[in-house]
């Protein structure tokens, strides 16, 4: 992930060389639809903790609706730089095992903080736009019954890839309609316990369609 940001970084250097910089500041509010899907894969231990006993693997997807603020700042003509943050949090549904039985668990995953840092160049299409970013969001398990036991939190990011078109309207007023989407690494959570349950979410995606009202200064 270093290397891609470092790579985004270059281009756009390389790039507000060659054309001349006319700063511009932006401010925008959003809202968007996103899908995400993921594997998880639940292992669990036996009394040493020095080898699994059985793991199971579930496929899911799950939709959620949500606001977001972001600054911008346009270098030039064709290149802008950002940042979107996400002030609420989203949730998966919940996932239950041993149901209607006296062990019965309910698992799912709170999301905070979801930020996108992000490079938007403008292309030769009218307002059309491709993004590129990174994006981060804290992941916090959440569990009702079962052992009562905790799981450790974690964080997820990834690259981001989008395109949009921005309709410019009248005094620095513009409306901007974009999808973008994002692979994220791995979460990996146990309960801490010797005889310990690890709950891991891989191949994580997902798409974000977005409308946004921006004003320019």
């Amino acid at each position: 992930m270093k290397k891609i940001i470092i790579a985004i970084s270059s281009a756009m250097l390389l790039a507000t060389s060659a054309f001349s910089m006319d700063i511009r500041p932006s401010i925008g509010i959003s809202g968007s639809m996103g899908v995400y899907a993921a594997t998880g894969t639940e292992k669990n231990f036996n009394n040493a903790g020095s080898a699994v006993d059985e793991t199971t693997d579930e496929h899911g997807a799950f939709v959620a609706e949500y606001g977001s603020i972001f600054l911008e700042a346009s270098l030039n003509d064709v290149i802008s730089v950002g940042v979107d943050y996400v002030p609420m949090d989203f949730e998966t549904p919940q996932n239950v095992s041993q149901e209607n039985e006296s062990n019965e668990k309910k698992v799912s995953a709170r999301f905070d903080d979801l930020t996108t840092v992000y490079a938007k160049l403008n292309i030769p299409l009218g307002g059309t736009y491709v993004k590129f970013g990174y994006s981060k969001v804290d992941v916090t398990p959440k569990t009702n019954g079962g052992s009562g036991n905790t799981y450790s939190n974690d964080s997820t990011d990834g690259l981001t890839v989008g395109l949009g078109y921005n309709h410019e309207l009248a005094g620095g007023v513009a409306v901007r309609l974009e999808v973008t989407g994002t692979d994220f690494s791995d979460v990996k959570s146990n309960n801490g316990q010797t005889n310990k349950t690890e709950i891991i979410v891989k191949d994580m995606i997902g798409a974000r369609g977005t409308l946004s009202i921006v004003k320019s200064f």
